[in-house]
């Protein structure tokens, strides 16, 4: 068997990883969002193009899921996936397809390719063996989103297993990940290979309290979160604030979506309670109400590259007592990350200073190197690939030195023996 890096070899973005035995099977195939205050890289880079005969999907972000109907271009092809990922997946790509046409840029696919993805996708439950391209296979709770799923592939003799993105530690929203007994060969995410966590429960209490702050002051809590998975979460750790909470972008969508998903998510019927509470913001009208209204504004996207959460700055910037406040990781380029850095903004169309405050919680929903470990110890592999990560390379020389078995980094385009 072969392992071909498509895409996140050694790097975050993009996934895609191709396993050939007699036929091709690939596991994700998604985009990287280029720097978008970069007027002309605007466009979303994806994965390197191969004929594959199935592809299975570990969960809805677009890092994971956003290039899939590229591959339905000249043929129909089994795609294997939770039902929540597919719903999730499907509404970000529709959410993709609208903003190439409003950037005026091209994407490798269209509506006519996501049609075709949808109807050749087959749902599948975690712990459910079904067969793609002579492998058998088999999805595992990967405790990152709703629907996340760990990928076990099995074929002569060798079982490999997928992290997909993983949390080793239950949320508000999730349980913690499901693991297989073994795996001869690991491909692992590295997103935080060099960085441990702070202890979640006083990570918690110090966001709530910088939340609480707002409140108390009579001001502005700007949330900024990604649709699928954190606008989630963010509402389910502000439960007691639910009914001040106002929630708009497509994170209404997204947890309506995940409402409906029950066996996915901890606890259903405490989220749909919540969620009942929340403000609904239905249109631009109510937002200068929502403003008045509403200490707490939870809006995508997540690192500010458009949305609401744009029009929610702008109206709050020049205040020293409102808050944006960050709960994860900021990709490098983009606006979030640069406000965090600099104190302006930029999304290549305007540029402002930011007066108000600017604050960043460290509860991502990737486990942390600790957690890795942990997983490689339980796992005992003989083998891991490290893979979505910056540091991939110098992470498989520290699995190497700490487990004393074999580990690599592939390149984008590199291929190895099994």
């Amino acid at each position: 068997m072969k392992l071909t890096m498509l895409g996140a070899g050694r790097e975050v973005g993009k996934s895609a990883i191709m396993i050939e035995s007699d036929k091709k099977i690939v596991m994700d195939y998604g985009m990287k969002i280029n720097d978008p205050s970069d007027l002309e890289t605007r466009q979303p880079a994806y994965p390197i193009e191969k004929e594959v005969n199935a592809a299975i999907i570990s969960h809805a972000h677009l890092d994971h899921c956003g290039g899939l109907p590229a591959l339905f271009r000249k043929k129909k092809m089994p795609a294997f996936m939770t039902d929540v990922s597919l719903e999730l997946t499907s509404m970000l790509i529709k959410d993709s397809i609208k903003i190439a046409q409003r950037n005026k840029y091209t994407l490798p696919f269209g509506k006519h390719e996501l049609k075709r993805m949808i109807e050749s996708t087959k749902f599948v439950n975690y712990r459910e063996k079904f067969v793609a391209s002579g492998f058998s296979c088999e999805l595992f709770n990967a405790g990152h989103i709703p629907g996340s799923s760990g990928i076990m592939l099995r074929k002569e003799n060798k079982e490999i297993f997928y992290t997909g993105d993983i949390q080793t530690l239950e949320s508000n929203l999730l349980t913690s990940c499901m693991l297989p007994k073994k795996a001869d060969i690991l491909i692992m995410e590295s997103t935080y290979a060099f960085k441990n966590h702070p202890e979640r429960k006083k990570e918690i209490k110090k966001f709530k309290e910088s939340v609480e702050e707002c409140i108390a002051s009579g001001t502005q809590a700007l949330i900024p979160v990604f649709a699928v998975g954190r606008s989630q979460e963010m509402i389910m750790m502000l439960e007691e604030y639910a009914d001040i909470i106002a929630l708009d972008g497509m994170a209404k969508l997204a947890c309506e979506i995940v409402s409906n998903y029950s066996a996915k998510i901890k606890d259903a019927k405490r989220f749909r309670r919540v969620l009942d509470k929340v403000k609904i913001i239905k249109d631009k009208d109510e937002r200068q109400h929502a403003m008045m209204k509403f200490p707490i504004i939870v809006a995508t996207s997540g690192m500010l590259t458009g949305g609401p959460t744009v029009h929610y700055l702008r109206h709050i910037k020049d205040n020293p007592d409102n808050k944006v406040i960050f709960s994860g990781f900021l990709i490098p380029g983009t606006p979030g990350r640069k406000l965090m850095e600099t104190g302006s903004f930029d999304n290549g169309e305007e540029k402002y200073k930011v007066k108000c405050r600017v604050e960043q919680f460290d509860l991502s929903a990737h486990t942390d190197r600790k957690g890795l470990f942990k997983i490689i110890e339980d796992l005992k592999p003989k083998t891991v690939v490290a893979v979505h990560g910056d540091n991939c390379e110098a992470f498989a020389k520290d699995i190497e030195k700490e487990f004393y078995i074999e580990a690599i980094a592939p390149r984008n385009g590199e291929t190895i023996r099994l």
